[in-house]
């Protein structure tokens, strides 16, 4: 599945959490016990705090992450690191 539908799909868990939070806490009668909403609220948090990571982690198509350029220039420096001592000029 492509990363932007899991953004997407994200997203919409996300604002429907949050309803759906806001709709519990208007009616708690109606979840049967108290267990059971405390486990909906979290379940609801979860949710949230999920969808908002995803909207962190999605990235415009074709740009490489930070991550990826750190990662990059850091075995250059040491490949270069490694071959110099080896005796090998860059």
């Amino acid at each position: 599945m492509r990363r932007e539908v899991l953004v997407e799909q994200a997203k919409a868990a996300g604002q429907a959490a949050k309803h759906n939070l806001m709709v519990i806490a208007r009616n708690p009668e109606r979840m049967n016990t108290p267990k059971s909403f405390l486990d909906g609220v979290a379940y609801l948090n979860k949710m949230i705090s999920f969808a908002e990571e995803e909207m962190k982690n999605a990235h415009r198509p074709g740009w490489t992450s930070v991550k990826t350029h750190l990662l990059n220039n850091l075995l250059f420096i040491l490949n270069a690191v490694r071959q110099k001592s080896k005796g090998a000029t860059l």
